[in-house]
């Protein structure tokens, strides 16, 4: 088995989120023993998709431009877990990260007019069979809960994958855990994280019970407004 983990974090290896895609990762090895790779996005080259549709038309499969997407792809065909690993900063996916996701056009077959419904949100199949690969969507934020805050980035992958054929780990508070005071708590949900990656290993798949845990506020709601109004009190606004 081979894993790979994307990291779309400028921040890199220091980032909170791939601490958690690492925790998540490192649970994944203990239950199969998979070979893993990391990606920094922040170091490649990856030009931005100029929607020139050659993926379609000219060289079908293929995208004309000739960068480090040409590497990244055929990682991505060659691996069986795909980890996506980015920060929550403006309710979407971090730029380096939807730069990617864009040049992955030439993973979908041409669009044909076909109309999308809540029933069936794929309008475009996919080129190759990936029915037996794992997406697993790993973020930290530092909004108190989890919830509303990712509807853009479902609703995103939802049209490219379906709902329901991705995995999520989407972690809230994350700025207050990494505070000193936090680090008893940090280590307890990490892992908590490490557990579920054994848990994926070993089913390919999260229970509803677990994503709840991984994805839930790890303190009160209410005590991280209380905390990131404090913080911001020491800056000018």
């Amino acid at each position: 088995m081979k894993t790979l983990v994307i990291n779309g974090s400028l921040k890199g290896g220091e980032s909170h989120s791939y601490m958690v895609a690492k925790s998540f990762v490192d649970g994944v090895v203990l239950e199969t023993g998979s070979e893993v790779e990391v990606i920094e996005l922040g170091k490649m080259n990856i030009n931005h998709c100029v929607g020139c549709f050659g993926c379609w038309k000219a060289t079908p499969g293929k995208c004309v431009i000739r960068d480090d997407m040409d590497i990244i792809r055929e990682k991505i065909l060659e691996s069986d877990n795909i980890v996506l690993c980015f920060p929550l900063y403006f309710f979407g996916v971090s730029s380096k990260m939807k730069t990617m996701l864009d040049r992955l056009l030439p993973f979908k077959m041409p669009y044909k007019g076909k109309h999308a419904s809540e029933d069936d949100l794929i309008i475009m199949d996919y080129r190759y069979d990936f029915s037996d690969k794992r997406l697993i969507l790993v973020s930290s934020c530092a909004h108190a809960s989890s919830d509303i805050v990712y509807d853009a980035v479902t609703r995103e992958f939802d049209m490219i994958c379906g709902r329901g054929n991705y995995t999520k780990i989407f972690c809230p508070q994350g700025e207050v855990l990494l505070l000193d005071q936090m680090k008893p708590i940090l280590n307890k949900y990490l892992n908590g994280v490490r557990e579920a990656g054994r848990e994926f290993g070993k089913n390919r798949s999260l229970s509803e019970e677990t994503t709840r845990k991984v994805c839930g506020p790890l303190i009160p709601v209410r005590a991280v407004e209380k905390m990131m109004t404090g913080y911001w009190q020491d800056y000018p606004q």
